[in-house]
């Protein structure tokens, strides 16, 4: 009676261990952070973001150097001539401009603010993705970090039972053939354990190296657990916010500036004078202003090439928009319809495997205890328990990170909820 008491006693306790919340296994040592730190430090330090940002300084840069006048031309002369003793000079002082058609320089402000609109549009559709791969490592260092846990706990239960069962082994309560299944588990939990350490490990160095870059932090976890259900959001939510991707923006204000470049293009038949006033001064006091007229003559170039060019451009760039609009629609319904799959397995699997887990290892304790299982019944058990909150686990971080990827397609690239 009173071995059966120390059996149920040592079993009970073996079971509070697997079922103990993972905060309460282990002490961590890693910098943790909440998904918006992680959020703003990203913001702070993405070496990625870095490059887009300063892409696109470069773009809005080229635009607005495109769309400047041209400068006026200062030029000063003098002419010092001389026969035996006589001599003679001559000062000249030239202002030049050249003058464009009004309607070009307009189509060309117009192409630089559209391409200034595009440029910020491809840096926000860059952030938004960007934001994603932070969430999603953030939801994959969670599971990593409960996975290990769940590990350690499992290998942790198993070597106590195998140390039980040698030393029932001695004293021939059970088989050699029990006895060595217990051994070779042990092993295979260990090794396990081992594997799901390194998992961890390189999923908090993926997310210090998104967040944190080039500082001496090498690992960073989640101080928040994914707990719960993502909010619901509809075929319809998600599909009216079409229109407002970043994406789909940058190529339509793409095809505005291609289309003003037409304008542009049908204008060169027209000259740009170049007119120039200046003031000639000679030794002799004879003096006066002087005005130049320059008109190009368009005999042999005017201009078919680069209308035929800015044409074909504008086409190319209007496929590119009904391109992009197509592969939108078809990112936000099968993000959509990830979510929606992603959310339903969860509310409804989630909950009866995480209860029949704990049922059926409470269950196990309790038929041990009273001598109605063995130990490799009670390895089952334990096995069984530890599935069935992997896929808790597994669920949880599928339907999180399909959230996200959502907002990913909707366009939504500061979403700071958990």
């Amino acid at each position: 009676m009173q071995k059966t008491g120390a059996r149920a006693i040592s079993m009970l306790s073996l079971c509070g261990l697997l079922l103990a919340p993972s905060g309460a296994f282990g002490q961590e040592t890693v910098r943790r952070v909440s998904l918006a730190e992680a959020l703003e430090a990203f913001a702070s330090n993405s070496l990625a973001l870095q490059i887009a940002r300063s892409e696109t300084a470069e773009i809005m840069g080229a635009a607005r150097q495109s769309r400047a006048y041209f400068n006026p031309a200062f030029s000063f002369g003098r002419d010092d001539l001389s026969h035996d003793s006589e001599k003679i000079w001559e000062e000249t002082f030239h202002l030049v401009q050249q003058v464009e058609w009004p309607g070009r320089t307009a189509a060309r402000r117009r192409i630089a603010a559209y391409a200034i609109n595009a440029g910020a549009a491809r840096f926000r559709a860059d952030s938004t993705t960007l934001s994603f791969e932070v969430r999603e490592a953030y939801a994959q260092t969670w599971f990593a970090e409960e996975t290990e846990a769940i590990a350690q706990r499992t290998a942790s239960v198993i070597q106590s039972v195998a140390e039980d069962a040698e030393n029932r082994l001695k004293s021939g309560d059970i088989s050699a053939y029990e006895a060595r299944r217990l051994r070779i588990e042990r092993v295979q939990a260990e090794l396990e354990a081992e594997d799901a350490e390194l998992r961890a490990r390189d999923a908090r160095r993926m997310l210090a190296a998104l967040i944190a870059p080039g500082t001496e932090t090498d690992e960073i976890g989640p101080s928040e657990a994914l707990h719960g259900i993502p909010p619901a959001i509809t075929r319809e939510a998600a599909m009216a916010a079409l229109s407002q991707r970043p994406d789909v923006e940058a190529a339509a204000r793409e095809a505005d500036a291609a289309y003003a470049g037409i304008r542009v293009a049908q204008t060169y038949w027209v000259i740009d004078p170049t007119i120039g006033v200046g003031y000639r001064h000679h030794d002799d006091g004879f003096g006066g202003a002087s005005v130049t007229l320059d008109l190009p003559l368009p005999l042999f170039d005017r201009g078919s090439g680069a209308r035929e060019e800015a044409s074909a451009q504008h086409s190319a760039a209007a496929y590119r928009l009904d391109l992009t609009r197509q592969l939108a629609a078809y990112d936000l319904l099968n993000a959509s319809d990830r979510y929606s799959s992603a959310r339903a397995r969860l509310a409804t699997a989630a909950p009866g495997l995480q209860a029949d887990g704990e049922a059926l290892l409470a269950s196990a304790a309790t038929a041990y205890a009273e001598n109605e299982m063995t130990l490799l019944d009670i390895l089952d058990a334990a096995n069984a328990f530890q599935s069935a909150q992997l896929s808790v686990l597994s669920l949880t971080t599928e339907a999180w990170i399909s959230y996200y990827n959502l907002l990913r397609a909707m366009g939504n690239a500061m979403e700071n909820e958990p």
